[in-house]
């Protein structure tokens, strides 16, 4: 499921197509309309055929989440009292998601943290690409890859799904354990979401968006030691 948010007035920086070739978002005259009555604010549902994601969104504050049918889980959901719903400007974007306590998110690279690829609350994820050696820790890299994986327990059952943010810019994400917010000082909030369900199927998915990696040929590896005997002489 793709959740694309631009300026409807003025184009904005965005990831080129021919770069990466994706569906182009509807023009910008095909708008979704909603409606007010009595003070309350209506709450919109789409959902693609045979997908397994369900796409709502309040217009007024304007949030959005998006859930899965299958269980009822909410994946992601912007409408928070705690922190912006939604911060939309020039140089400046903001956006954050609430989380269960029992979520576990890995990725958001590349940058080098000392637990490794898995995410813990209030450690740093800048995505920067820094020319730095990697032997520095708590330092943004050379790739910016925005997209984070959540694998979740739901009645004794595990659950992954995957997000991607589609954004080049540098951005600052924080994560605090129950929730995770955008700080991007560009561009648009262009998000995927892979429904997986398992980890194998969120890495499918997410590859058939972006490109599968190229296969390494053997030499590339490096030398290779065999278990051999030697006899060496010396004259």
């Amino acid at each position: 499921m793709r959740v694309h948010i631009t300026d409807a007035k003025k184009q904005r920086w965005e990831v080129p197509y021919n770069l990466l070739p994706r569906e182009q978002p509807p023009a910008l005259n095909q708008y979704i309309v909603w409606s007010r009555k009595k003070n309350l604010v209506s709450v919109s549902e789409y959902s693609g055929s045979g997908s397994d994601l369900v796409f709502s969104y309040i217009s007024d504050p304007f949030s959005f989440s998006v859930k899965r049918k299958s269980n009822g889980d909410t994946l992601f959901d912007s409408n928070s009292n705690e922190f912006n719903s939604l911060v939309f400007k020039d140089q400046y974007l903001e956006i954050s998601t609430k989380l269960p306590k029992d979520a576990s998110l890995y990725g958001l690279g590349e940058n080098t943290q000392p637990h490794g690829i898995k995410l813990y609350p209030n450690d740093p994820s800048t995505l920067y690409t820094t020319d730095v050696s990697a032997i520095n820790l708590n330092t943004d890299l050379y790739g910016s890859h925005p997209v984070y994986m959540d694998l979740r327990n739901e009645g004794g059952k595990p659950y992954a799904h995957g997000v991607l943010l589609l954004n080049s810019n540098g951005m600052d994400v924080f994560y605090r354990g129950t929730s995770l917010t955008y700080k991007i000082i560009g561009g648009v909030l262009d998000f995927y979401f892979f429904a997986g369900p398992t980890p194998l199927n969120v890495v499918d998915q997410y590859t058939s968006l972006i490109g599968r990696p190229a296969p390494m040929p053997y030499w590339a590896f490096g030398m290779l030691l065999f278990s051999l005997s030697y006899n060496f002489f010396a004259i």
